[in-house]
């Protein structure tokens, strides 16, 4: 099990490890920003390691060791339609570098793009031409890629089976968001059945939970329908923990389930470590066989 880091509610005087070690949880996903670093801790102790070059990467694992803690999987945001694609596609080639010297087995892989204006199909294009030249540039790594399902296009099973389809290799597959397909309109029955589709192709998850009322999450819904609203811990949402956390195992996955919980601006900051404290034993409980 591990959790976001931009989640983690770190008050002053504490980094992202006492955190982690409160909320019960020994694994982390990290998000690398555009300008190659890893903001792995805030606080008082408010120090980012790049992972720009090798003995700066080298630091940061030694300081995960020393710590005893895990980096579950690297997290990039990258747009493949900007004018800058070109130095995104470096960029990320980069951080799958990095993440086979930190012995991360997945980076996360974002298919938005701030382009609203461009087609599905060239947002399609453009993303699967830029995975294929990463995957050329690491060739020989054990690094998986991870798509997300994130955003209006790629919760789309069209869109997923078409970029999937084109890549078909087994370093390529999803970072399997359970809220997302909720989020995008997807019926309740719908998620559980895209879980399952997609369970073999899962590299990564982000574990999130949305409680509409039964009439809602039984129907189709407009993307993003009063997500505010509904968003929910994963305790207190409609998707089932155990179920989903059944269908992953029944289809061979055996990496971490990802915290994302993102309802916890509901509650005042003193409350949140506690939020995810459920959260996890929530979760936890859920991975273990009755």
């Amino acid at each position: 099990m591990s959790i976001r880091d931009q989640i983690l509610p770190i008050a002053a005087g504490q980094t992202l490890f006492d955190v982690l070690r409160t909320i019960g949880v020994d694994a982390v996903e990290l998000l690398v920003d555009f300008n190659q670093f890893v903001p792995y801790v805030r606080g008082e102790e408010a120090i980012a390691y790049s992972v720009r070059d090798a003995e700066s990467t080298r630091q940061l694992r030694r300081r995960f060791e020393t710590e005893r803690m895990r980096i579950s999987a690297l997290l990039v945001n990258t747009d493949f339609c900007a004018d800058d694609a070109p130095a995104h596609v470096k960029w990320a080639t980069r951080v799958v570098q990095a993440a086979g010297e930190l012995e991360v087995p997945v980076v996360r892989i974002d298919p938005l793009t701030v382009k609203r204006s461009f087609a599905s199909s060239q947002v399609r294009e453009n993303l699967i031409s830029s995975l294929r030249q990463i995957l050329d540039q690491t060739a020989g790594s054990r690094v998986d890629l991870g798509l997300e399902n994130h955003g209006p296009l790629a919760n789309d099973e069209q869109f997923l089976d078409e970029v999937l389809n084109a890549l078909a290799g087994p370093r390529v597959g999803l970072t399997l968001d359970t809220g997302n397909f909720y989020w995008w309109g997807y019926p309740l029955a719908d998620v559980y059945r895209l879980i399952e589709k997609y369970a073999a192709r899962a590299k990564h998850t982000h574990v999130k939970n949305v409680n509409y009322p039964p009439a809602l999450a039984r129907e189709k819904r407009p993307i993003g329908h009063e997500y505010k609203q509904y968003c929910s811990t994963l305790i207190d949402g409609n998707l089932d923990l155990r179920r989903v956390a059944q269908i992953l195992c029944d289809a061979g996955y055996r990496r971490d389930l990802c915290v994302e919980d993102e309802s916890l601006f509901k509650f005042p900051q003193a409350e949140r470590v506690q939020v995810l404290r459920r959260d996890v034993a929530a979760l936890r409980a859920a991975m273990t066989p009755q």
